[in-house]
């Protein structure tokens, strides 16, 4: 009986004490350079300028014309987040490209060994005609 009590109490202590293992959600922000599959925008890059560029020219006209950087994260469900202009406009027109670019259509998101990832991803946007 001594024997039985002992062998309980040691599978009891052996569970209590076991390390639970869990999955944790990779937020790695990876570079395009390094990935397997690289993010792609529907329709492709060219269909990005041109509808980042039409819906600019809408609010603003031709009153800018030149290159605009931007750089911005996306995410594993293929939104934008974290979008920046680094260039090429003053803040109030900044503002208005990165509400264009929030809005658009979901990107096909990275993949890095199968596995869907958040990439960094900058572009350089000609605006105007």
């Amino acid at each position: 009986m001594n024997k039985l009590i002992a062998l309980l109490l040691l599978f009891y202590t052996a569970q209590s004490f076991s390390q639970t293992t869990q999955k944790t959600e990779d937020n790695t922000i990876y570079n395009t350079a390094g990935l397997n599959v690289k993010p792609e925008f529907p329709g492709g890059l060219d269909k990005l300028k041109a509808t980042v560029n039409e819906n600019y020219l809408k609010v603003y006209n031709s009153e800018i014309k030149g290159k605009v950087y931007a750089m911005f994260i996306i995410e594993k469900d293929g939104s934008l987040s974290d979008i920046k202009i680094l260039r090429g406009v003053d803040s109030e027109k900044a503002k208005e490209l990165i509400r264009i670019l929030s809005e658009l259509p979901k990107w096909s998101p990275g993949k890095q060994h199968e596995q869907t990832v958040r990439t960094l991803y900058s572009v350089v946007l000609k605006i105007g005609r």
